[in-house]
């Protein structure tokens, strides 16, 4: 739609959010704050889910505490540059919204839920 980017989280089988979607994430919400023509974003996920929150096999293949402490920290510098986003970011939760997930739509400024929607912190 004119003025609105739409960002899609695409990682399949439930769009989690691996280290390589979060970075594509962050590219992408710094690629279209940067366009003038684009007045709004939305944030949906692919398929069936919005996102099934962390990869937690990225977990056991990290090596100490400071490379679980990065991936955080990189998860969460996304979310701050949404909440500090200048355009109005909005979540299209078109199925579940679970743990991570759910804190990624929290960080948008405004979330809208499918009839499929549904939200849990499951930690």
């Amino acid at each position: 739609p004119d003025g609105v980017a739409v960002i899609t989280l695409d990682n399949a089988p439930v769009n989690s959010l691996a280290s390589p979607l979060v970075v594509s994430l962050e590219e992408s919400i710094k690629k279209v704050t940067a366009d003038t023509s684009v007045k709004a974003i939305l944030i949906t996920g692919k398929g069936a889910l919005f996102s099934g929150g962390a990869e937690i096999t990225e977990f056991s293949q990290m090596k100490n505490q400071a490379e679980v402490d990065t991936m955080r920290g990189r998860l969460s510098s996304v979310m701050d540059l949404i909440d500090g986003c200048p355009k109005t970011v909005v979540a299209a939760i078109n199925g579940p919204a679970l743990g991570g997930g759910l804190e990624l739509a929290m960080a948008c400024h405004y979330r809208v839920g499918s009839a499929k929607a549904n939200v849990a912190l499951p930690e």
